[in-house]
């Protein structure tokens, strides 16, 4: 990767006390998602501070037996076992779920923490997949009050459960700067080829493309556009879960019913984060329509906030959501950043992006880089805490 921003390394004289060794487990499937980006991340962030401390390692997800002697003989040392979930690459399956239940069976020593990145929009079969977790877990981390409320809300987690939840938030996966204005050019002239002489207008949309991202509502809303007479273009960064390989065919079969398919700007997955921000760059706008609306937890909201140019999201759930975290709350507040109600139309982010787009000069783009020392220092203290 070209032009990455490294996390700060002189911090090392601050680490904390001994804290029994961490292994964050993930899966060894190449994935689309952003939670092996955000362990990656994370480990570095920490290695920070207490360096060889925590580190990463890749299930075989076609090895369950395997898996679960790994995650044994590491409680069994006294060790810290660290899951991140729901992964990709695990799916549906009631691996991670059911392998911790049984470690936790095999041995009272140890600890067993688990990141829950997602709760109140998981699908059913998930849902399901993670309830053993519930029973085996130690303690528990959440990336947004959001979701940590939903959690301790819930009639099948217990009293003592919900104290074990810890609210940690995450930085941005993706820290490369956009290249130089040449570059953006480039890219800008790239999305915007074949014009048919109307006035252009490029918004962009990075991240894994499921359900809760709305991937319809994004080329209805270029639809929309369209007909505003502007030659409106989507440049989508990002691509469908592997798992699900039915759904990148019904979404161009949509755009050519909807006559947006000469308009739709595919790139798929950038691996190349420089490359990855340039292209976003030139846009001139950013669509983000989540269906329970923008958050702490959202990777990809932290990864666009990063960049100069308007954007348009879903309200809130909580009013208080971005109140922690002034460098997100200066993005959300920002006249360039248009708020709009998750159950609105096409037509109205349509409205928004323009309205958005007509505040451009005001548009910024925020530092995010403390988010990781403060999600490091976050782990550390909860590690920390568990070692009796």
């Amino acid at each position: 990767m070209n032009e990455m921003r490294p996390l700060p390394h002189s911090l090392a004289a601050a680490a904390p006390p001994a804290i029994a060794p961490v292994t964050i487990l993930g899966s060894d499937a190449r994935v689309t998602c952003g939670v092996m980006d955000y362990s990656r991340r994370l480990v570095e962030a920490i290695d920070a501070i207490a360096p060889g401390l925590v580190r990463i390692e890749a299930v075989e997800t076609t090895r369950p037996l395997a898996f679960l002697r790994a995650i044994v003989s590491r409680l069994r040392r006294g060790e810290t076992v660290h899951a991140q979930l729901p992964i990709e690459g695990w799916g549906n399956s009631l691996l991670p779920g059911v392998a911790l239940f049984l470690a936790r069976l095999a041995t009272r020593r140890g600890r067993i923490v688990v990141t829950l990145h997602e709760w109140m929009s998981l699908n059913r079969l998930r849902y399901l997949s993670l309830l053993p977790d519930v029973v085996a877990t130690d303690a528990f981390v959440f990336v947004s009050e959001q979701q940590r409320a939903a959690f301790r809300s819930s009639p099948v987690v217990s009293h003592a459960k919900r104290d074990a939840a810890a609210m940690i938030p995450i930085g941005p996966n993706i820290l490369a700067r956009p290249g130089d204005e040449a570059a953006i050019a480039a890219q800008r002239a790239r999305i915007l080829a074949n014009g048919d002489g109307r006035p252009t207008f490029a918004f962009g949309f990075f991240g894994v493309l499921y359900a809760s991202k709305r991937p319809e509502l994004l080329l209805e809303t270029l639809a929309a556009l369209r007909a505003k007479d502007l030659d409106a273009r989507l440049v989508v960064c990002g691509d469908f879960l592997h798992d699900k390989p039915e759904d990148r065919p019904a979404f161009l079969a949509k755009a050519e019913a909807l006559g947006v398919r000469s308009a739709l700007d595919f790139r798929g997955r950038i691996d190349d984060e420089t490359e990855l921000m340039t292209v976003l760059a030139a846009c001139d706008a950013f669509l983000l329509p989540y269906t329970d609306g923008v958050s702490v937890r959202r990777g990809t909201f932290h990864a666009l906030a990063q960049i100069a140019r308007p954007m348009v999201t879903t309200l809130p759930e909580r009013a208080d959501e971005f109140a922690p975290f002034p460098a997100l709350a200066r993005k959300i507040e920002n006249p360039a950043t248009k708020l709009v109600p998750v159950d609105a139309p096409a037509e109205r982010f349509a409205e928004a992006l323009l309205a958005a787009h007509a505040a451009r000069e005001e548009a910024i783009g925020v530092d995010l880089m403390a988010l990781w020392e403060e999600a490091a220092r976050g782990h550390l203290a909860l590690y920390e805490a568990l070692r009796g």
